[in-house]
C-alpha cells in the first residue's frame, strides 16, 4: 500500500477526525498526520511551514462547512500561498449533505472527483491511496 509522507485533516466535528484517525491508523495511511479545527488554523501552520520550508502535506481532507473558515474560503487561500515551486498537494473534500450546491461549488475548484460523504470509511481512504 502507498504510504503518504504527510497528511492533514481539517475538520471541526471531533467524532469524525477520531473516525478518519483510527481509519488511517489501521491501514498506515501516513507517516504524519497533521490536525486542525478550522481552514484558517491550517492555512496559517501551512504559512509556517512554508516559511521553515519543511516538507508540505500532499494530501488534505477538509470539511466543507466550519467555524472561522470553511473549506471553499480555505482552497482559494491555500492556492494564494502555495509556493509555485511545489505540487499542490490533493485535496478532497468532506460533507454530511448531497447540497447540489456543494457539488457545483466543487466543480468550480475542479474538485468535482474529490467529493467524500461522511462518515468516512476506510475503504474510502484506500481509493485515495490507489
Amino acid at each position: 500500500m502507498n504510504n503518504l509522507k504527510k497528511t492533514c485533516i481539517v475538520d471541526d466535528d471531533a467524532i469524525a477526525v477520531f473516525g478518519l484517525k483510527r481509519a488511517m491508523q489501521a491501514l498506515e495511511f501516513s507517516s504524519e498526520l497533521l490536525v486542525y479545527e478550522n481552514g484558517l488554523d491550517a492555512i496559517e501552520s501551512f504559512q509556517e511551514m512554508i516559511d521553515e520550508d519543511t516538507t508540505l502535506p500532499s494530501l488534505i481532507l477538509i470539511d466543507i462547512n466550519m467555524p472561522v473558515m470553511g473549506g471553499w474560503d480555505f482552497i482559494s487561500e491555500m492556492r494564494e500561498i502555495w509556493p509555485k515551486d511545489k505540487e499542490e498537494p490533493t485535496v478532497y473534500m468532506m460533507t454530511s449533505s448531497l447540497s447540489p450546491m456543494d457539488i457545483e461549488t466543487a466543480k468550480t475548484f475542479k474538485l468535482e472527483n474529490n467529493y467524500l460523504i461522511k462518515p468516512i470509511y476506510a475503504e474510502a481512504l484506500q481509493a485515495i491511496l490507489v
